[in-house]
This record gives structure tokens, C-alpha cells and sequence, in this order.
């Protein structure tokens, strides 16, 4: 099995003044292919964790190294590794590059914590996805 990876262009809409990415933007890239690689690889997105499952999983730490400007119309690919789990949290590397040269752009380390929906207690990471989750740190290895 490969690394997830994920794909998005970027668009005019992220850029700021210097027509560059708008720095605050990296965030929200990095969450979107978080989400993806949930959706993916625990087969449920945000939505259906919250909604289905009473399950949050809010983020406790972000951490981010910008290498290189991303303009549009560059293709972003972000790969996602789980590299770390906790009783309830669950560490990210995420490092993207432009696909066009294979240029790093950004690379950072965010984490987020399993809890329970009505209680925003933090929980174990549910049974339900062990098998996943350990598959996953051993490929991050």
C-alpha cells in the first residue's frame, strides 16, 4: 500500500496581495488532505464521524514549514502519513510539492485528538478503526 496523497490545484482565491499563496491558506490546504486521507483510509470524512459516529476530532497542534511560493495554476500533491498515535491522538507528517518539478512547498506536523461529541472529553481512537490506524503507522514507518 503507498502513501495517501492528495491532489488540488491552487486557485486565485488563495492567493493574496503578492499573488502568492496567502500564508493562512497552508492551514486549511493541510486540513483538507487530512480530511481526504480520513475519508480514505478510515472510510469516514469529518461529517460522518461527527454526524453518524458523535465523534470530533479537533486539532491540538499545527506546525508548518514553508520551503517555496505556490501560485496558481500550481498542483499541489500533499502526502499524508500517520506517524504517530497516542491513546487518543493522532499525529500527521504531511509534506506537499509542486507536481509539475517536484518542488517542497510546505511540510508540518499536525495533530488531532479523538473526543466525544457531547462531551468534547477526549476518548480512546475507537475500535472501529485499529486495524486501520496501525496498518497506516507501519506504512508511515
Amino acid at each position: 500500500m503507498a502513501p495517501f496523497v492528495h491532489v488540488r490545484r491552487v486557485g486565485w482565491g488563495d492567493t493574496d496581495a503578492a499573488q502568492i499563496v496567502y500564508t493562512a491558506r497552508v492551514g486549511y490546504f493541510a486540513m483538507e488532505a487530512i480530511e481526504a486521507w480520513f475519508g480514505e483510509r478510515l472510510g469516514a470524512d469529518w461529517f460522518t464521524l461527527n454526524r453518524v459516529h458523535g465523534y470530533g476530532t479537533p486539532f491540538v497542534r499545527m506546525e508548518v514549514d514553508f520551503r517555496a511560493p505556490m501560485a496558481p495554476p500550481d498542483e499541489l500533491h500533499t502526502t499524508v502519513r500517520l506517524v504517530k498515535v497516542g491513546r487518543s491522538s493522532l499525529a500527521f507528517g504531511l509534506a506537499s510539492v509542486k507536481a509539475a518539478d517536484g518542488v517542497l512547498c510546505w511540510e508540518g506536523r499536525f495533530t488531532c485528538a479523538f473526543i466525544d461529541g457531547a462531551t468534547f472529553r477526549s476518548i480512546p481512537v475507537p475500535a472501529m478503526f485499529a486495524a486501520a490506524v496501525a496498518r497506516e503507522v507501519a506504512l508511515a514507518g
